[in-house]
């Protein structure tokens, strides 16, 4: 199979054409989210932060809205939800018009990065068949765009910050290999390359402090740049050498810059605050990656939940997928060694997608499962999907409407599962009917019961989550909305009791600390309570 440009179209109109029909199935298919409230994790991040609320638009409240954010490590988003709110205040229409155009844009780029992929490598050679760079790189555009599984990064507001991250990651690569193909054309740095290269550095600067999974980014430009401008040559010049090192340096730095001078340490302290230990995270995780996998290829909304209960690998044996969960992945990494020399482009997505899930998918103390942990690792598989279906479909005219039979099941579904994301107190009876034995849907339960004024209800669902032994934010959150039922239930000094054990876990929770100051103004004004 080769690449080549229709006679007939030229390549400038191929591009337009793709581009507008890929905003025009993005809009549609997200048409019905700009109602989704704010859910979750949107509260912690967004709605109960006074940083976020910006309505005067300076430096000294960008620079508030960064220092005071809840989550320190990711300045740009909470930029991005500051001037939300200064636009907007807490309508989440503007919130999703925002998170719906970057998700937009990252495709956008996708199918730039794919196509100036194809026009540097070309694809290997299939006698009698051609297809147009513009074509395959659509193809993997779309089926990516549309995978409703990315719903848990446009959809839930707070997730802007894996898509900020994914887009300018790809951004950042798009640059760096348009400007080294410019650089190898003309056999040095011409001003295009420059402004090019300046780009990748500055996309690359604004992935890193969007969300830290982007600290892959100088690995992968190596390996980029060795897949297809260095014909995957194993000497080295000195000067090749010195970019080799200049990279790793630049990992390293990223790397201490979150991790702190001594990584491991603060990789086990994490732990002290977790139900599982380092082994059984990183023994979850290979199948959980598996599992990831399975999403892809069929993201039925059924599947998708905001928070999988999913049990934990305690030895090699048990559960009885643990080891060859690790041996699928080990057996992908060896496919995409021995692919690499014949079908670099293959091989390619599958270090894509191994080596974007490591960060969050191996030793760090994260959570064990969340779906928008693969919008980046993601990327790119549609793209050795794409190339297997062009390649392999016989007759040759029914390749691209398989293509768009996957893109439509997939749109379809996606539209499906923003429905459930569209009614809060309907999504939190998803995710518990998914997820009944966690905490986290029983917390999130009982809050929507206790708005409804069902407070006794509410009441057993957050007993259950407190019984089901949560740990960090969710014990805290648990113990505080128990507080605020308490409170509409007249039960004052009950709810001071549990806003005080919110505080004792976490001292600086503002939200218990400012309830227990107004429920004792209350109780001194009216002396029956």
């Amino acid at each position: 199979m080769t690449i080549s440009h229709s006679a007939e179209t030229s390549p400038r109109c191929l591009i337009a054409a793709s581009l507008l029909l890929l905003a025009v199935i993005v809009c549609i298919i997200y048409s019905n989210t700009f109602t989704v409230p704010f859910v979750f994790d949107d509260r912690i991040n967004i709605t109960r932060v006074p940083a976020m609320h910006m309505t005067e638009l300076s430096w000294e409240n960008i620079k508030t809205a960064v220092q005071e954010a809840h989550s320190e490590y990711r300045p740009l988003p909470n930029i991005s939800f500051a001037l939300n709110h200064y636009f907007h205040g807490l309508n989440v229409t503007g919130y999703h018009m925002v998170n719906i155009s970057l998700h937009l844009m990252a495709g956008l780029f996708l199918f730039l990065f794919v196509r100036q992929t194809l026009l540097i490598h070309g694809l290997p050679q299939k006698p009698g068949y051609t297809i147009s760079p513009e074509v395959l790189a659509f193809s993997a555009a779309l089926i990516w765009i549309v995978n409703p599984v990315n719903t848990r990064a446009v959809t839930y507001i707070v997730q802007r910050m894996t898509s900020m991250a994914a887009l300018f990651f790809i951004l950042s690569l798009l640059l760096y290999a348009w400007g080294r193909a410019r650089w190898r054309a003309h056999g040095r740095i011409t001003v295009n390359s420059g402004i090019a290269f300046s780009g990748c550095l500055l996309a690359g600067i604004c992935a890193v402090i969007s969300k830290q999974n982007a600290g892959m980014l100088p690995i992968f430009i190596l390996l980029y740049e060795w897949f297809f401008f260095q014909d995957l040559s194993i000497s080295l010049s000195k000067k090749q050498l010195g970019w080799i090192i200049a990279g790793l340096a630049v990992f390293s730095a990223i790397v201490l810059l979150y991790l702190g001078a001594n990584p491991f340490e603060r990789i086990l302290s994490g732990y002290t605050r977790r139900e599982f230990t380092l082994p059984e995270r990183v023994m979850t995780e290979w199948r959980v990656v598996i599992y990831y996998i399975t999403l892809f290829f069929y993201p039925f909304p059924g599947r998708l939940n905001l928070d999988h209960d999913y049990p934990l690998s305690v030895s090699l044996m048990q559960p009885q997928t643990t080891l060859p969960a690790l041996g699928a992945i080990a057996a992908l990494v060896i496919l995409a060694i021995y692919l690499a020399p014949r079908h670099r482009l293959i091989a390619f997505c599958l270090l894509w997608l191994i080596l974007n899930l490591i960060i969050e998918s191996s030793v760090i103390s994260l959570e064990i499962i969340f779906e928008h942990r693969t919008y980046l690792p993601f990327m790119l598989l549609p793209l050795a999907f794409a190339c297997l279906i062009f390649r392999l479909i016989q007759p040759k005219v029914l390749a691209p409407a398989v293509v768009c039979i996957i893109a439509l099941i997939f749109s379809v579904w996606t539209y499906q599962r923003n429905i459930t994301w569209q009614d809060g107190a309907g999504f939190a009876r998803d995710h518990l009917l998914k997820s009944p034995n966690k905490a986290r849907p029983n917390m999130e339960m009982g809050v929507y019961l206790a708005h409804s004024g069902k407070y006794d209800l509410a009441l057993q669902h957050l007993y259950k989550a407190l019984q089901l032994n949560p740990t960090g934010r969710v014990i805290v959150n648990t113990y505080t909305n128990l507080g605020n039922v308490m409170v509409r239930k007249g039960r004052l000094k009950k709810a001071i009791e549990y806003y005080q054990k919110a505080l004792a876990m976490e001292p600086g929770h503002q939200s218990a600390r400012e309830n227990i100051k107004k429920v004792k103004a209350f109780m001194e004004k009216n002396a029956e309570f």
